[in-house]
């Protein structure tokens, strides 16, 4: 018996821990796996029913795996016991649902009441297991601030307080708001679909296909394996969701690659933070922040994503040029690096590699065409894991698995593998976004986030660029150590509404805020992104935040030109004006990158870093004259470097031989 549970536990993972908690585990997360796929497919269940599944699912699968993992046998029994509370909830809530939605919608008796405490406890320490206690202190503040709120004093903060019923009804039932809100059903028929789908990725050695793909694009430059953690953290930053676990996963292959061809630590941790932060902003899926962008505004799917295209192309390629100045600054030159070419370099050509993982072309490429036809993202992820994970076995079955024993174990892994780490995954979310729900629920209730609103008008009185100032530093204040969705879901209800009152389109406002809550992750003192990467390179933290924001310039600066410029977002203009107002915007931060960096062609003087401040603001600046001046100064700067850039000698015969 052992024996068969070990090797049914192994179906699922790998990791260690009490195998007949993992066996239950896997399980769990395949039944939550197919719940969420066949109500995303089907609408069989009321939608409080199924937020409830979603939340109170994801709060027991975070347990038992906790207690799977646990060495200790209290810590094993305490996560089990508080796994078979949040499964009771869960009945309690589905099996009193038609009561709760119909006769006590406005009259919860107390057992809803203990019901909802218990809820709201659990998921709060769910949520400080996963993403640490910050997201959760932020929601208890809030439910204190609901309760006390009459004894604030007169203005911003002043309202007349909710008594705890209430209070404890907007966390969850019987209104069916907070943990149970908006925010839960966009989790789990939206985000959860797409962990689902990075999970195929991972399973199917999508992964590792796009590290070597990387590595051809730009590991055989003199940055190499820079220009991988750009390209890969890119790639798969747009759809993990999560910029922190995107750091984790490709960061600790890219970062000590840096570090072994010449990168200082340092510098190696903030090209893999900033590169993972800037998948967030990557179209098609933006990590996820383009569907919550449509759910906030109402703006179509497809006019969201080609927004982000040049945003995007901007934010990247400005990195590639700082990556490949630093190298060429510091002498670094990894392209005869011999142990990453064992490392990434295969002996196929890139077209046969690109045909041998045609699973992942095939998938992405339904995944952009559904979204932009029909913009049900939930329905379409679905589809797409389904096409990816049947052209990954119809290919091994052809060139891999043989036998029909053999080949019906592989396919239950391949699945049991992806169900259980997008299940983890999107468990991991469903309680972050729920908690925060909480938050939301509170500030909209008690009129927090209208005022806001009103406060940071009156404070910039009635100056755009003020109100701008202002609310750039709200949004990376609230997004500080939060993830990209639930500070970007904050930051959009404070600080959209005051630019939208003062004339800055919809798109261009929540773009602005968006980009902000994005770069919050590498910004100080917090800088999540940063954390991690600078554990992975045991370097100085504040010293690998402070390069993160100067290599992460574009994230500061575009949000200001989506409004100044939003053309670059493509409102109210053509593609070739969009294209070249873009591409003005890059010189102008290539040129800032080189002030900055001190060094182009070859090291700059003070008079030529001088020079390079007034062709940076002249590109950025909205002014067409302006920016011609500024392409006149940047191209006469370069001219005069290639001149007098350091001649190389001629070589010896010796050298020739």
């Amino acid at each position: 018996m052992r024996r068969l549970i070990n090797r049914l536990s192994a179906q699922f993972t790998e990791e260690r821990g009490t195998p007949w908690l993992f066996l239950l585990l896997g399980l769990c997360g395949l039944a939550y796996v197919l719940v969420h796929i066949i109500q995303i497919q089907r609408y069989i269940l009321p939608a409080g029913q199924f937020k409830i599944i979603h939340v109170a699912g994801a709060a027991a699968l975070i347990f038992l795996y906790a207690a799977a993992k646990a060495e200790s046998m209290l810590t094993r029994w305490l996560h089990l016991a508080l796994a078979i509370v949040a499964a009771g909830i869960l009945w309690y809530v589905f099996h009193e649902h038609t009561l709760l939605t119909t006769r006590r919608s406005f009259l919860p008796n107390t057992t809803d009441t203990i019901v909802a405490a218990v809820f709201l406890l659990i998921c709060l320490y769910a949520s400080i297991r996963e993403w640490g206690w910050v997201v959760a202190a932020i929601a208890v503040v809030g439910l204190l601030y609901g309760y006390f709120g009459y004894l604030m004093p007169e203005g911003l903060l002043y309202h007349g307080g909710i008594t705890l019923k209430r209070l404890l009804g907007y966390t969850s039932i019987p209104f069916f708001s907070g943990l149970l809100g908006g925010l839960a059903e966009l989790s789990a028929g939206t985000i959860f679909p797409f962990m689902l789908l990075a999970s195929g990725l991972r399973a199917t050695g999508c992964v590792d296909f796009i590290m070597t793909l990387a590595y051809r694009i730009g590991g055989q430059t003199r940055a190499g394996p820079a220009q991988i953690a750009i390209i890969s953290s890119g790639m798969m930053g747009m759809v993990s969701g999560s910029s922190v676990a995107n750091v984790a996963s490709t960061g600790a292959l890219t970062i000590p690659l840096m570090k072994r061809v010449g990168f200082r630590p340092e510098f190696a941790g903030a090209v893999e933070a900033v590169a993972s932060s800037g998948g967030q902003i990557t179209p098609p899926v933006m990590g996820l922040a383009a569907f919550l962008i449509v759910g906030l505004t109402g703006i179509p799917y497809g006019e969201i994503v080609v927004a982000a295209v040049f945003p995007a192309l901007i934010y990247y390629v400005y990195l590639m040029v700082g990556v490949h100045l630093r190298a060429v600054k510091s002498g670094v030159d990894a392209s005869a690096d011999k142990m990453m070419r064992e490392e990434f370099g295969r002996t196929e050509s890139v077209w046969r590699a690109c045909l041998y993982n045609a699973h992942f072309f095939i998938a992405v490429a339904y995944l952009v065409w559904v979204l932009l036809e029909t913009n049900l993202a939930g329905r379409a992820s679905i589809h797409a894991t389904a096409i990816l994970l049947a052209i990954y076995i119809l290919r091994e079955i052809v060139f891999s698995w043989r036998g029909l024993k053999t080949i019906a174990s592989n396919i239950a892994s391949l699945i049991a593998r992806t169900a259980y780490m997008g299940a983890l995954s999107g468990a991991q979310i469903a309680v972050i976004v729920a908690v925060i729900g909480v938050l939301v629920e509170i500030l909209t209730v008690t009129g927090f986030a209208q005022k806001l609103s009103f406060f940071m008008l009156e404070l910039a009185g009635g100056n755009l660029w003020l109100l701008l100032v202002v609310a750039a530093i709200a949004c990376i204040a609230f997004g500080l150590g939060l993830p990209t969705s639930a500070s970007y879901i904050l930051v959009a209800l404070m600080g959209a509404p005051a630019l939208v009152k003062l004339g800055v389109p919809l798109m261009a406002a929540h773009f602005f805020v968006f980009f902000f809550a994005n770069i919050s992750a590498i910004t100080p003192p917090v800088a999540v992104c940063c954390l991690v990467a600078a554990k992975i390179a045991e370097s100085d933290f504040f010293r690998t935040s402070f390069i993160a924001v100067r290599l992460g310039l574009p994230g500061f600066i575009l949000p200001f030109l989506f409004v100044a410029h939003p053309e670059i977002l493509g409102i109210g203009a053509s593609l070739p004006y969009t294209a070249m107002v873009s591409a003005m915007a890059l010189l102008g931060v290539i040129a800032l990158n080189v002030m900055l960096e001190g060094f182009l062609l070859r090291p700059l003087n003070i008079v030529e870093r001088v020079l390079l401040l007034p062709a940076a603001l002249g590109l950025i600046h909205p002014n067409l004259w302006a920016s011609a001046a500024g392409i006149a100064i940047f191209a006469g700067l370069l001219g005069w470097q290639w001149m007098t850039r350091p001649k190389l000698a001629p070589a010896s015969a010796d050298e020739l031989t």
